[in-house]
């Protein structure tokens, strides 16, 4: 859409209707544009196919002319070649003489190559026969007879090379027809140069060109008319099609530069899709009025709103800035706590290792009670086992007695031959009294130790209980000071959740704390953007001015009034607060 202020010239140009002409004219341009391209490629193409096919015809009219001489030729030379009285040799001199003097179509001749490339026959050359041309090429590297050769010897036919004009000396295209004579082992042949047909064929594509562009240059004319004629056409249609949008324009422009006058409406005049448009526009007007009334009701409840939500918001930002004084003070009490638990359970830890070392230690003196009650038991039985032996020495030695008295009495018989006898006899009843003694002074003595060691035993049975009582007694206090450490580092580690839950709850808080702050503050814009809008809104002539009360912009709270205390909360809200 043009500015405003541009120039006429330039919304002219840049208007709907030079669009929709553009839209209009230019792929028309571009289908005549089309189609004259079309017909002078078609024209050029059926030029150059004439070109072509008269070209050809010429060529063909040249190959018919050298083939009927040729044919001709040998025709002539037929009767001689079928000769059966003559030999090859006799027939090759007569054909030879026959067809040397050939000539037509000025310096134009018929020539002859044996099989192996000797040249046989070449009109009024002479010296040229004779000659072995099987290996000549032209500029090209083809090797000309031996084509020539196979050609002939295939069946015949035609064959172009190029070869040099003996007039000119320019090396041009030649077009030969070619046969073979089995008979006299030759190919015959003739040929007819076709550069003056290059020469006819420039006139005549000339001449074409000619008609070509005066045909070219009648259909670009009637192309040009047949456009000029539809752009006046369609000029004028969409002349008429625009001049009822310009009158729409003209009304919405008046709408847009003025007060917003939204009461205004567009005169309806025709029934087509302009007419259409302007109800349309009608109808979006009216909705507009209507949108803009709502919103102007709504922003008066917006504004009041937002005032509510800024001084409930600062309410709150102070609440929960007690809130977190009072979590920070729980904080650092917790930690506190935390500390003296933890001082505790290392405490009781190291209890619960001295009393493991006191088990230890007792179960130790328990093990080595046992192992002394063992040996008194052990020494027990071996005193009763002495006691045993010394009653059995005890008899041996009363035994022995009674041996020696009877010894005695026998040698007191025997008279003096067992004077001898009688003194051992004495001796011996001396030692088993002596034996007797000693044994029963071991007896007392054995006694006195086995009570003692009885004494000792019992003694020892009673410390070993003792020991297994104050093992067991210790045990239930290691168990005791485990389960008391295990609880106290339960509790130290309940206590640095509740700790850790606290500094989150106060990082929390002061988070809630700026997002309040932050809502605070959004609201006071809201409330600021609400004024605006009613400003906004204002700008328009919606018909009910004095409908709804117009919010006014408020002024900035002072500082002072931001950072007052909050007022007196309720008994309830206090108590929730210290609740929480």
């Amino acid at each position: 859409m043009a500015l405003p202020g541009a120039p006429r010239s330039a919304r002219r140009f840049s208007g709907l209707q030079s669009k929709i002409l553009s839209l209009v004219l230019i792929p028309l341009l571009l289908v005549t544009a089309v189609l004259v391209a079309a017909f002078a490629l078609g024209q050029q193409a059926a030029t150059r196919q004439a070109v072509a096919e008269q070209r050809s015809q010429l060529i063909q009219a040249r190959k018919d002319k050298v083939k009927s001489i040729v044919e001709s030729t040998y025709s002539a030379i037929r009767p001689i070649v079928n000769d059966r009285t003559l030999g090859r040799q006799a027939k090759r001199q007569q054909v030879y003489r026959l067809l040397q003097n050939v000539r037509f179509d000025g310096d134009n001749y018929v020539w002859a190559y044996d099989y192996d490339g000797t040249s046989t026959v070449r009109g009024g050359d002479a010296g040229f026969v004779g000659t072995n041309r099987y290996d000549m090429q032209d500029q090209d590297g083809t090797y000309i007879v031996q084509d020539l050769i196979e050609t002939g010897r295939s069946g015949g036919g035609f064959y172009r090379y190029r070869w040099e004009h003996p007039q000119t000396g320019e090396v041009g295209p030649k077009q030969s027809y070619i046969m073979n004579i089995p008979a006299l082992g030759w190919v015959m042949g003739a040929g007819v140069y076709t550069h003056d047909i290059e020469r006819i064929m420039a006139g005549v594509r000339a001449d074409a060109n000619d008609t070509m562009q005066k045909s070219m240059f009648t259909a670009v004319l009637v192309a040009l008319g047949l456009f000029l004629a539809a752009a006046l056409t369609a000029a004028w249609l969409v002349r008429r099609l625009v001049r009822p949008i310009n009158r729409t324009a003209e009304a919405m422009r008046d709408i847009a530069q003025g007060r917003g006058d939204l009461t205004q409406r567009l005169e309806v005049t025709t029934r087509d899709e302009i007419g259409a448009l302007a109800e349309q526009f009608n109808a979006f007007v009216t909705r507009m009025q209507q949108t803009l009334l709502d919103v102007r009701r709504s922003v008066y409840q917006v504004h009041h709103g937002a005032s509510e939500m800024a001084q409930g918001s600062e309410e709150l930002a102070t609440r929960t800035e007690q809130a977190a004084s009072n979590l920070q003070q729980t904080s650092s009490s917790m930690e506190e706590i935390t500390s003296t638990v933890n001082h505790s359970a290392e405490s009781a830890q190291q209890a619960n290792q001295l009393a493991t070392s006191t088990v230890a230690v007792a179960r130790q003196g328990g093990e080595a009670m046992d192992e002394v009650e063992q040996n008194m038991d052990n020494l027990s039985d071996s005193a009763a086992r002495i006691s045993e032996i010394i009653t059995m020495i005890d008899g041996i030695a009363f035994q022995t007695n009674i041996l020696a008295l009877n010894a005695s009495v026998e040698a007191a018989r025997a008279g003096e031959h067992g004077r001898g006898f009688a003194v051992v006899a004495s001796e011996v009843r001396n030692l088993a009294s002596r034996s007797a003694e000693a044994s029963s002074e071991i007896r007392d003595l054995i006694s006195t130790a086995v009570t003692h060691s009885q004494h000792g035993s019992e003694a020892v049975k009673r410390a070993g209980a003792t020991i297994r009582e104050i093992v067991q007694s210790v045990t239930q206090v290691t168990d005791v000071i485990a389960e008391i450490s295990a609880g106290a580092k339960e509790q130290s580690a309940g206590i640095g959740q509740v700790n850790t839950a606290v500094t989150e709850m106060d990082t929390m808080t002061q988070q809630n704390a700026s997002m309040v702050q932050q809502t605070s503050s959004t609201a006071e814009s809201m409330r600021d953007q609400a004024a605006h809008l009613s400003e906004l809104v204002d700008t328009f002539v919606l018909g009910d001015d004095d409908a709804n009360p117009v919010p006014h912009r408020p002024a900035a709270p002072s500082p002072a009034a931001r950072t007052r205390p909050a007022p007196a909360l309720s008994h309830s809200a206090q108590d929730d607060w210290e609740e929480f």
